[in-house]
């Protein structure tokens, strides 16, 4: 058995249970508060594996780890769908008070008004979209307590390792090795502090600022300079052209060619390649175009010198672009934030990553980007696996991440998602509370179960390419 299976399987499993438990809770939980009567609580799809029954919901842990559902009484066409695979057409409508109680079949102990299609508009439409909001608060929480457990990230050093040619950094007469102390007559301590004293957010939002007065440490001389950044309109960001002298390492992947060279947290990387290296920036420059090859790194820990050589692993970084990776972080210090800030951060992130994430279904729509860029359960499984041997914050970071995907997922209009369910509603509401006819909601559905079950195939299809390479 590989020495990474046993982690990425823990990692998968973890990930994957985490996201379906909540997102059925949120539909279980909906469906108590409205008083619709749950038959079955399940998580995971297929064949029942373990079944327990508490009051008038049977809780089931199902064969395929691949979703969950739950099934309420007087659901109807999904409800048959769940318990047979089938459906037959009924000769009452849903909606209608025959319609249900055919519906309910042996259920007929089962008040109506408990009935999932007895229920207003309003509470089904809840019912619905609580799964996806669930797995949204599930995102929102963990970057919350992340940030609250953690801190704010920071980088703990305010001396300059590159300048950029023809930049304001470079105009101002700032030099590798200038140790920042003062930003617009503010000490700094952090690599944060200096940024946000050369644009101060007031003026970011407005697209200018004045020149900032910085004060440097150089040779054992202090100087005064003046920095004139510039907001790169093509660009969309500042270009201030300086980052900061850091080449000590932060985490290093378990496992990973610098775990194995011997890299460890603190340690200052001095030379990679025989070139000398004051930022990070540098370090992985040079790592980056060296996938498959031999390198020397030189580095120091406790004043003491050290070196040996290791492999870029050959890595995708994003479709079809490789370049070498060895896995380390620059080093981090970290911020203590009180809660109401850590709220605020949980926030940001979440909406940062729910925008990148819509950016990128939308590159699909376009056709920007490829089903190639499709991730399945292998992948994922093996972006978990990696993100543990990380770190555990890392792994709950994907965590985060992987539950926000589901929650745009799912809400999109495709019959046996949840968003198709909320498609049909709405549409019964603009008919004056006449539900689409069950014959087309079958053909929808089925239509939709065969081509997310194509979708699927060919996904881990191409997983098995991916990770294998056969």
């Amino acid at each position: 058995m590989p020495t990474n299976l046993p982690t990425t399987v823990f990692a998968f499993l973890l990930t994957l249970g985490l996201v379906v438990i909540v997102h059925e809770l949120g539909h279980f939980l909906f469906c108590k508060l409205f008083g619709v009567y749950v038959k079955t609580f399940s998580i995971g799809i297929g064949p029942k594996v373990l079944r327990k029954r508490w009051g008038e919901t049977e809780y089931v842990l199902s064969a395929i780890p691949f979703g969950g559902y739950v099934k309420m009484a007087g659901e109807g066409l999904m409800e048959e769908i769940q318990d047979t695979g089938t459906w037959e057409e009924r000769k009452y409508p849903m909606g209608t008070e025959q319609g249900n109680a055919e519906a309910a079949g042996m259920d007929d102990h089962i008040p109506l008004e408990r009935h999932f299609h007895s229920r207003p508009p309003w509470q089904r439409l809840l019912v619905f979209i609580a799964g996806p909001l669930f797995n949204l608060v599930l995102a929102f929480v963990i970057y919350t307590l992340l940030v609250l457990s953690n801190g704010l990230q920071t980088i703990p050093f305010t001396t300059v390792g590159e300048v950029v040619a023809d930049s304001p950094a470079a105009a101002a007469g700032l030099v590798v090795g200038d140790q920042l102390l003062t930003v617009g007559g503010q000490e700094v301590h952090t690599w944060s502090e200096v940024t946000s004293g050369l644009v101060p957010a007031a003026n970011a939002e407005r697209g200018e600022t004045p020149p900032v007065a910085v004060t440097v440490e150089r040779d054992g001389r202090r100087l005064e300079l003046t920095v004139s950044p510039f907001f790169d309109a093509e660009k969309g960001y500042w270009q201030l052209g300086l980052s900061p002298w850091n080449t000590t390492v932060g985490l290093v992947q378990k496992g990973g060619p610098a775990d194995k060279l011997g890299l460890r947290q603190g340690d200052i990387i001095l030379r990679v390649a025989g070139r000398p290296v004051t930022s990070f920036g540098g370090v992985a420059d040079i790592i980056n175009e060296s996938p498959d090859q031999e390198i020397k790194i030189d580095w120091e820990r406790d004043g003491q010198p050290m070196s040996g050589v290791v492999v870029p692993a050959n890595t995708e970084v994003a479709p079809g672009e490789f370049k070498g990776r060895i896995f380390m972080e620059p080093f981090f210090g970290y911020q203590k934030v009180g809660l109401g800030e850590s709220m605020v951060l949980g926030y940001r992130r979440t909406a940062e990553t729910i925008a990148i994430t819509a950016g990128v279904l939308g590159d699909f729509v376009k056709r920007k980007l490829g089903l190639d860029a499709v991730g399945g359960p292998l992948r994922i499984g093996q972006a978990a696996g990696e993100m543990l041997r990380w770190s555990f914050s890392h792994l709950m970071y994907f965590v985060a991440f992987f539950s926000i995907n589901l929650f745009l997922l799912n809400l999109m209009p495709i019959p046996v998602l949840d968003g198709g369910h909320v498609l049909f509603l709405l549409i019964e509401v603009v008919r004056g509370g006449k539900p689409v006819p069950e014959r087309l909601q079958a053909i929808a559905t089925q239509v939709g179960l065969i081509i997310l079950l194509l979708f699927m195939t060919f996904v881990v299809v191409l997983d098995v390419w991916k990770v294998t390479g056969h």
